[in-house]
């Protein structure tokens, strides 16, 4: 009896922690090995229709406008379209004399009731024009050559949509922060590795561009629009990549309350989508039969086994006095080395917060629309500031 529970804890460990070890494993190589395997030709710069939704941006929006437009990309190329959701601190007002005060061809759509981000992204597509559509949330920043880097991928046919990569360098301070970079460290090495093998199901809405002629309509019932849609160009034969030279500064929130927050409702939109195109595993090139089943094993299937594989710890070190000893050494070895703790503090509460994920989606709490984390807006609030010369 005693050696069948050893039995079964150890294939139930060796699935949930060594699988996942071994593929990141996998793609930190392939990363390190490949390129994005593209070509890349110099092309005529392609118009772009920027869409930004919003809620009670006042604080942001005119700061977000002026990142956009300094960024290495003419102006005359861009059309900033602002869907607003029914703000009630002047945040279209603002947008809209932002726009005319800088002589900005764009628009302010105003909705009179919030209907989710993928609603707003449909209003917004009805009335864009641009070669390329790049969607981006109001807080974050970008890098100035984020959007030039971003449309040179266009130039090769193959591509459909391409996704940008957070810059970690700031992150640190809080241990919350400090998990945060560890998660996000991973998170980039395994989007830029999966996309010069083929693709990456995880797409990144802070910045995200497509090909306007192959962009189907968001769907509405699905939170996870970013991913939902390189999902979409996938299914058309395209690739959605993540590009390492497209970087975008996004707030993270300081505290472990609002990290649960976000990360819950940002995973449980992930699962939405992945649901929505679980036909894709039953493809035939190297996404179908390697990425995403791997992708959906570790954001549908692994965190169920969490609390499978800690029960079965719990039983074998109640059993087994010596393992009891070794697993207790572990813990305190981990405790002890910086480094451990902030990846076992990673591995955990990234399975809690996945696993609360899959509860509220099986719940039929779908989040579409949500309360806003003020703190992630707190540190890009900014004076407004006309464009300055470009």
């Amino acid at each position: 009896m005693i050696e069948l529970l050893l039995a079964v804890w150890i294939t139930v460990g060796a699935i949930h922690v060594a699988v996942p070890l071994a593929y990141f494993a996998a793609m930190r190589r392939i990363g390190t090995k490949r390129d994005y395997h593209l070509s890349l030709e110099p092309s005529p710069q392609p118009t772009i229709s920027i869409l930004i939704p919003t809620y009670n941006e006042a604080g942001v929006i005119a700061s977000k406008l002026s990142n956009v437009v300094q960024s290495n990309y003419p102006a005359d190329k861009l059309e900033l379209i602002v869907i607003d959701s029914a703000s009630t601190d002047g945040t279209a007002q603002i947008a809209r004399e932002f726009l005319e005060r800088n002589h900005l061809r764009g628009l302010v759509i105003e909705e009179e009731k919030r209907n989710g981000k993928s609603g707003a992204l449909n209003l917004g597509l009805t009335r864009a024009t641009g070669d390329l559509v790049c969607i981006s949330d109001a807080e974050c920043r970008w890098r100035n050559d984020a959007l030039p880097n971003g449309v040179k991928y266009f130039s090769d046919p193959a591509i459909g949509a391409v996704s940008g990569v957070h810059d970690i360098s700031t992150t640190g301070g809080t241990a919350a922060l400090n998990v945060e970079g560890s998660y996000r460290s991973i998170y980039r090495m395994l989007r830029v590795a999966e996309s010069k093998l083929h693709s990456t199901p995880v797409g990144e809405g802070e910045i995200q561009l497509f090909r306007r002629s192959q962009l189907s309509p968001f769907d509405p019932r699905v939170g996870g629009d970013d991913t939902c849609a390189s999902l979409c160009m996938v299914e058309k034969g395209l690739r959605a990549i993540s590009a390492e030279d497209v970087v975008f500064f996004d707030p993270a929130p300081p505290g472990w309350r609002v990290r649960f927050t976000q990360k819950i409702r940002r995973g449980q939109h992930v699962l939405q989508a992945f649901l929505k195109h679980k036909g894709l595993l039953r493809g035939g090139s190297v996404f179908c039969r390697v990425i995403f089943p791997m992708e959906f094993f570790i954001y549908v299937i692994n965190p169920i086994l969490f609390p499978v594989f800690l029960a079965l710890t719990a039983l074998v070190m109640i059993t087994i006095p010596l393992i009891a000893i070794l697993v207790a050494a572990g813990a305190l070895v981990t405790a002890l080395v910086p480094s451990l703790r902030t990846s076992a503090s990673t591995y955990l509460s990234n399975n809690i917060t996945m696993l609360a994920a899959l509860v509220q989606e099986a719940r039929g709490n779908k989040q579409l629309v949500w309360t806003k984390i003020e703190e992630n807006r707190r540190s890009t609030e900014t004076v407004e500031q006309p464009i300055v010369n470009r």
